[in-house]
């Protein structure tokens, strides 16, 4: 299908979605369903175009999933309104699990075991010491910050330190998916995978750490002995009850085999987003331990991965795109000047720190100078964590949010572009000839690609297939990095022919 009849479907879709503002989304149950079951297919069917024309123009399909987001959500269009994002928003939970179960199950620790280090000095470094950098920026700008400018001092500092965390957060879930579209594999995909799912750990422990002494500063109470609990909790209960989860996984693998597997796996997912929220355990950490369980234990994450990623991409789709509607670009202007300066802050301390965590562990030139490009972008954990610090801080948790929502705005529109850049450079990425060879899938798309009328896929890349090995020439570090990823070096979620 040529990209101009892309553009007029998409647009048809759009005038089709008129109906939608006859719907009064707050009156009766039924009404606001059917809002629901046309913005679900509004989504499903115009961001999937939009995803297949950013990927024409070398855009990540998942940049077109947020625009499409942005511009049909309350922020523009008003196609999909308040109500209807916040009623899909149920998806949320889901796709987070979905994603952490995939991440989960795409590192294997005998094959990473040459870049641990690597991993480990960069999240040090770049993570928490970008969070304490903006944190210190944040402080900095207070008078520029209307509700931390009359704060006194110390509570200032504290919330400038939970202000930090929150906005130094990465993306899993852009990381999978970049990896998947491109089907990189290899030091560089697999670091910049390995710090963003440690990282999410890292940020998790920090906030609820800082936010709970900001908090009862601010309060004027404090117990450190409940806050500890609670934060174990959290930790351990969710590891614990999804090695547990994993384990369940495995054994249908082993018992009942890949038939009913891919929604078996989406009803594990949505049963420990759902509950486990109510049990105060978070759902990324579950479903990781998950995923870790059936990788390193069952030996049968890629064998899971193939098994639901044709059922995952509506999940992908709707998550990718509920993430770009929730966006208040309305905010922007207020905040454009701290935004602006934390952005930039929060790019150069992730550059500069993962590069030097990577010369400290003695990384091949190419993770040094492009792993770092994977800690950029931003999707559902700082949207996670913004909204919940508006509850943790109601009296100023609005204004908060708006500022920390400015900067995942900024950073979900640009760094996945920037991150598919880098893969691109590293020489790790597939083009489609490759893989559709290999006959692998995507979890982003797993379509095969258009077909014309004699049945041949069409092969929009046009480019010639490559090994994963070719590109910038970085020494004997990187081919003895590649030669140790060599046992599970299948790109098992790498995108069909696109």
């Amino acid at each position: 299908m040529s990209a101009i009849k892309r553009i007029l479907l998409v647009l048809a879709v759009g005038a089709l979605m008129q109906a939608v503002h006859t719907i009064d989304t707050t009156a009766s149950v039924g009404q606001r369903a059917a809002a629901l079951v046309l913005g679900v297919g509004f989504v499903l069917v115009c961001s999937w175009f939009v995803g297949r024309l950013a990927s024409t123009v070398g855009l990540p399909k998942l940049t077109g999933y947020l625009a499409t987001g942005i511009v049909a959500g309350p922020a523009v269009l008003s196609f999909l309104d308040a109500g209807t994002v916040r009623d899909m928003g149920l998806v949320n939970g889901m796709a987070i699990s979905l994603i952490a179960l995939t991440a989960g199950s795409e590192m294997d620790f005998r094959a990473m075991r040459p870049l641990l280090r690597s991993i480990a000095w960069i999240s040090l470094i770049g993570v928490v010491g970008t969070a304490l950098l903006l944190a210190g920026v944040v402080f900095a700008l207070r008078s520029q910050i209307e509700f931390l400018e009359a704060m006194p001092l110390t509570s200032g500092l504290l919330v400038s330190l939970v202000l930090g965390v929150v906005v130094v957060a990465q993306s899993p879930a852009v990381v999978v998916a970049i990896r998947a579209e491109t089907g990189a594999d290899g030091p560089v995909a697999r670091t910049a995978l390995g710090v963003v799912v440690l990282a999410d750990l890292l940020v998790i422990v920090l906030f609820a750490i800082t936010s709970s002494v900001a908090n009862a500063a601010l309060a004027g109470t404090f117990d450190p002995g409940r806050a500890g609990r609670d934060l174990a909790w959290e930790l351990f209960g969710s590891l614990g009850i999804g090695a547990v989860v994993g384990g369940i996984i495995a054994a249908w693998q082993r018992f009942v085999g890949a038939r009913g597997l891919d929604l078996f796996v989406l009803a594990a997912c949505f049963v420990s987003a759902e509950v486990g929220r109510r049990l105060h355990l978070d759902p990324l950490l579950l479903m990781l331990a998950a995923g870790l369980v059936v990788e390193n234990v069952a030996r049968r994450g890629e064998e899971l991965r193939h098994a639901f990623a044709d059922a995952s991409l509506p999940v992908y789709i709707l998550f990718f795109t509920v993430a770009g509607a929730s966006i208040h670009l309305d905010a922007l202007p207020v905040v454009a000047f701290p935004a602006g300066a934390l952005v930039l802050t929060r790019a150069a301390g992730l550059l500069a720190g993962s590069w030097a965590g990577a010369r400290i562990a003695d990384a091949p030139a190419q993770v040094q100078r492009l792993a770092g490009f994977g800690l950029l972008p931003q999707a559902g954990l700082a949207i996670a964590l913004s909204l919940l610090f508006t509850r943790t801080f109601p009296q100023f948790g609005e204004a908060a949010s708006a500022l920390t929502l400015s900067i995942v705005a900024i950073n979900e529109l640009v760094a996945p572009a920037v991150f598919r850049a880098a893969l691109l450079r590293s020489g790790e990425a597939v083009t489609s000839a490759t893989q559709s060879s290999a006959g692998v899938t995507s979890a982003v798309d797993p379509t095969a690609g258009d077909v014309d009328d004699e049945g041949s896929a069409i092969d929009e890349g046009g480019a010639a297939a490559r090994s994963p090995s070719e590109g910038d020439d970085t020494g004997e570090e990187t081919a003895a990095a590649g030669t140790a990823l060599a046992p599970t070096d299948t790109a098992p979620v790498a995108e069909s022919n696109e």
